[in-house]
C-alpha cells in the first residue's frame, strides 16, 4: 500500500510539474508568436506600400514616356506600352488606396491619398494631350505639352513619392530591428525550455524505473499480440496476391475483349459503308431526294461510328499497349508532328513558335500522339479570318516550384505550355474537355469524336505527369503540361504495389 501511495504521489507531482512547465512555455511561446505575427503584418503592410508606390511611379513614367514619344515622333507604336499601362493603372491606384487604409500612420495615409490624387491629375494631363493629338489638334496638344503644367505635377508627385518612400523604409528598418530582437528573446526562451525539459526528462526517467516491471509484462503481451498479427498479415498478403493475379488476368481478358470487340464491330460497319457506297453510285437515279438524304445520313453515321470505335481503341491502348520508356528527343517528335500537319498549317497560314525542347524518358509514339492531338486542336478551333498563332514553351522546374504543385519528389520536372489564339472556352469546362466523348461544339462546326484530350490526359498520367487547361471565350486556350524528365511508366502493377503496401 505504501508503494502504491508513493508511486501515486510521485506521478501526481510529476504531472503537476509537467503541466506547470508546459503552461509557462506555452504562454511565453504564444506571446512571442503574437508579437511575431504583429511584426510580420506591419512589415508586410510596409512592403506592400513600397511596392505599390514604386509600381505607380513606374506606371506614370512609362505613360509619360509613351506620350512624349508619340507627340515628338508622331508614331502610333509609341502608344502600345502607353495604352497597356493605362489599362493597368486603375488597379495600381486601387492598391495604393487600399494600402493607405491599412496604414497605421495617419500622416502616411494622407500622403498616399495625395500621391493618388497627383497621379490621377498627371495621367489626366497625359491623356488629354494624346487625345488632342489623335484628333488632329496637334497645336493644342503641343501647347499643353510645352507648358510647365505637366512638369509641376510630376515634381509634386515625385516629392510626395520621396517622402512616402523614406518614411516606409524607416518603418521597414524598425520592423526588421524588432524582428531581430524577438529572435534573440526566442533563443533565451529556447535555453530556458531546454533546461526545464531536461528536468522533466530526469523525472520521467525516474518514474520509468519505478514502472519497469509493468513495462516488461506489457512487452510480453505485445510480443504475443505481434505474433498473432504477423500470422494475420501473412494470410492477408496471400489473399492480396491472389486478388492481384485475378485482377491482372481480368485486365488481360478485358484488353483482349476490347480489341476483339473493336475489330468485330468494324467489320459490319465496313460492309454497311461498302454497300451504302454501291447503292449511292449504282442506284442514285432510282432513289428520290429523300432516299438519297437517308442514305447520306446512314453513311455519315457509319463513318462516325467507325471513328468512335477507332478512338475508343486508341484510348484503351494508352496503358494496355504502351511501349517501354526510352530516351526521346521531343524536338524530333514535334518536328515529325508538324510535318504531318504541314498541309493544314499552310491552308490556315498558321504561325507556330517552339522553344528548344528537352530529351526525356518516354514512350515516343505516345508523345507523338499527345502533341498531334494538342496541335491539331489548336489548328482546328480557330477564329474565322484570323490566322492561328501557336506557341510551345519549355521551362525547367526546380524542387521549390515542384513542391506546391504536388509533383512526385525525386524526379527532374519540366513544364510545357501550349498557347493558341483560337475561340477558347469557358473555364468551367476545363475538366469536362478531358472526359471521353465530351464536346463543347456541334459536329457541324468542328469534326471529331471528343476523345482526343482524354487520350492526352491518359498519356500524361502514364508518364506520371499532369495536364491542365486554361481559357476564356475568344481569348484562346492554354494547356500546361508537367512531365518528369527521368520517369518510369505508371502501370497497374505499380498501383497494386501501393495498395498492397497500404494494406500491410
Amino acid at each position: 500500500m505504501k508503494t502504491i501511495i508513493r508511486n501515486t504521489a510521485s506521478s501526481i507531482l510529476l504531472v503537476t510539474l509537467v503541466i506547470v512547465v508546459i503552461a509557462a512555455n506555452s504562454t511565453y511561446t504564444i506571446h512571442t508568436m503574437d508579437e511575431l505575427a504583429s511584426l510580420e503584418r506591419r512589415l508586410f503592410t510596409t512592403n506592400q506600400v513600397i511596392n505599390s508606390i514604386n509600381t505607380l511611379h513606374l506606371a506614370v513614367l512609362r505613360t509619360e514616356s509613351g506620350q512624349r514619344g508619340f507627340l515628338l515622333a508622331e508614331r502610333e507604336r509609341y502608344l502600345v506600352d502607353y495604352e497597356k499601362t493605362l489599362n493597368k493603372v486603375n488597379n495600381i491606384i486601387e492598391q495604393v488606396e487600399a494600402n493607405a487604409i491599412r496604414s497605421d500612420f495617419s500622416e502616411q495615409e494622407v500622403r498616399l491619398q495625395q500621391l493618388v490624387d497627383l497621379s490621377k491629375a498627371k495621367l489626366s494631363e497625359l491623356i488629354e494631350t494624346v487625345e488632342l493629338a489623335r484628333q488632329g489638334r496637334k497645336d493644342e496638344a503641343n501647347t499643353i505639352f510645352q507648358s510647365d503644367v505637366g512638369l509641376e505635377l510630376y515634381n509634386e508627385f515625385e516629392e510626395v513619392f520621396r517622402q512616402i518612400a523614406e518614411e516606409e523604409y524607416k518603418l521597414q528598418a524598425q520592423h526588421i530591428d524588432s524582428l531581430l530582437k524577438l529572435r534573440s528573446d526566442s533563443v533565451t526562451n529556447l535555453i530556458i525550455s531546454a533546461l526545464t525539459t531536461g528536468l522533466l526528462v530526469i523525472s520521467i526517467f525516474m518514474l520509468l524505473r519505478m514502472n519497469i516491471r509493468e513495462t516488461i509484462r506489457h512487452r510480453r503481451e505485445l510480443q504475443q499480440h505481434n505474433l498473432v498479427l504477423e500470422s494475420r498479415v501473412k494470410e492477408r498478403t496471400v489473399e492480396l496476391q491472389v486478388y492481384a493475379e485475378e485482377l491482372s488476368r481480368s485486365n488481360r481478358e478485358l484488353e483482349d475483349f476490347a480489341f476483339v470487340a473493336s475489330h468485330d464491330l468494324q467489320e459490319p460497319l465496313r460492309k454497311i459503308r461498302a454497300f451504302g457506297n454501291r447503292i449511292s453510285t449504282g442506284y442514285e437515279d432510282a432513289l428520290d431526294e429523300r432516299g438519297q438524304d437517308f442514305l447520306r445520313r446512314m453513311l455519315n453515321a457509319a463513318e462516325r461510328m467507325s471513328m468512335l470505335i477507332s478512338d475508343l481503341l486508341s484510348f484503351s491502348r494508352v496503358t494496355t499497349r504502351g511501349k517501354d520508356f526510352e530516351d526521346t528527343d521531343l524536338n524530333t517528335v514535334v518536328n515529325s508532328v508538324l510535318e504531318d500537319l504541314e498541309i493544314t498549317i499552310e491552308e490556315k497560314q498558321a504561325e507556330i513558335h517552339i522553344d528548344s525542347l528537352p530529351v526525356m524518358k518516354a514512350d515516343a509514339s505516345q508523345m507523338s500522339q499527345l502533341f498531334l492531338n494538342l496541335l491539331s486542336n489548336a489548328l482546328k478551333f480557330t477564329k474565322p479570318e484570323q490566322p492561328p498563332v501557336i506557341t510551345l514553351r519549355y521551362e525547367a522546374i526546380d524542387d521549390e516550384q515542384a513542391a506546391p504543385l504536388n509533383l512526385l519528389p525525386g524526379l527532374s520536372w519540366f513544364k510545357l505550355t501550349i498557347q493558341d489564339n483560337g475561340i477558347g472556352f469557358e473555364q468551367s469546362f476545363a475538366e469536362k474537355i478531358f472526359a471521353p466523348f465530351q464536346r463543347l461544339h456541334g459536329r457541324s462546326e468542328y469534326k471529331g469524336t471528343g476523345i482526343g484530350l482524354a487520350v492526352c490526359r491518359r498519356i500524361i498520367e502514364r508518364h506520371n505527369g499532369t495536364i491542365e487547361a486554361f481559357s476564356e471565350p475568344g481569348q484562346g486556350a492554354r494547356f500546361e503540361l508537367y512531365l518528369p524528365q527521368d520517369g518510369e511508366p505508371f502501370t497497374n502493377l505499380q498501383q497494386q504495389g501501393v495498395i498492397s503496401h497500404a494494406e500491410q
